[in-house]
């Protein structure tokens, strides 16, 4: 079975090793490329700063340290790259941003820093500051579609990790002819409801984005092929 995978760097190489340590093959195109974003880090001091994402991480946190008291990350990949870069995060179990609000403090009053990209769901800043929270949201990298070459003919799944990842994965599949029953793999049921819109016929809901749930529906997959 030959898995395309279509997620982000570094995301993709790390997924990659170990979707084929699983034991399947791999076709690695990322369908979204990470661009930073210029920014000044903000002024004064934050009572807490939120992360977005692992590129979040990567891309602003090596200008942010000391601005602010505490961390929050979306999940655990987020927060190992907030640990490899000195700084203590609490990370949600769930990795979403229903899972992140269910952590978070009440933030009344609190200045509260959110470290993102351009677009995503914008499901937090309106949640926090309906708490109360002053929030300053920082866009430290923008998502620009790329089109990899693909042969239809060679892949077997293919792997999506949001939403606009799935859009422009779909979009790529469908230039290149191919079929529309292919399984796509995404991270969650609203993902997975963007499908039918999309007119993908086959898709998979994941228990998440990480390697072990990606694994688990490839290794049912072929069980249920057997």
């Amino acid at each position: 079975m030959r898995i395309w995978i279509t997620r982000t760097e570094p995301g993709a190489t790390a997924l990659t090793e170990a979707v084929e340590a699983a034991g399947f093959t791999v076709f690695k195109a990322p369908v979204l490329d990470i661009r930073p974003l210029p920014f000044a880090p903000p002024q004064g001091r934050f009572d807490c700063a939120v992360f977005l994402s692992v590129h979040g991480v990567r891309l602003g946190a090596p200008r942010l340290k000391g601005c602010f008291d505490r961390a929050f990350a979306i999940g655990r990949r987020t927060c190992a790259a907030l640990a490899k870069a000195g700084i203590r995060a609490r990370a949600a179990s769930k990795e979403s941003s229903e899972g992140l609000l269910d952590i978070l403090p009440h933030l009344n009053g609190k200045r509260t820093l959110l470290v993102t990209g351009v677009g995503g769901r914008n499901l937090v800043a309106p949640a926090l500051m309906k708490q109360g929270a002053e929030v300053q949201r920082l866009e430290v990298y923008e998502r620009v579609p790329v089109s990899p070459t693909v042969d239809p003919r060679r892949i077997d799944a293919v792997v999506t990790s949001s939403g606009d990842g799935f859009r422009q994965a779909v979009w790529v599949w469908f230039a290149s002819n191919g079929a529309p029953n292919v399984p796509f793999l995404v991270p969650s049921a609203r993902i997975a409801n963007l499908g039918a819109q999309l007119g993908a016929a086959k898709v998979l809901c994941c228990e998440g984005p990480g390697a072990e749930a990606v694994i688990a529906v490839l290794r049912n997959m072929v069980e249920s092929d057997g």
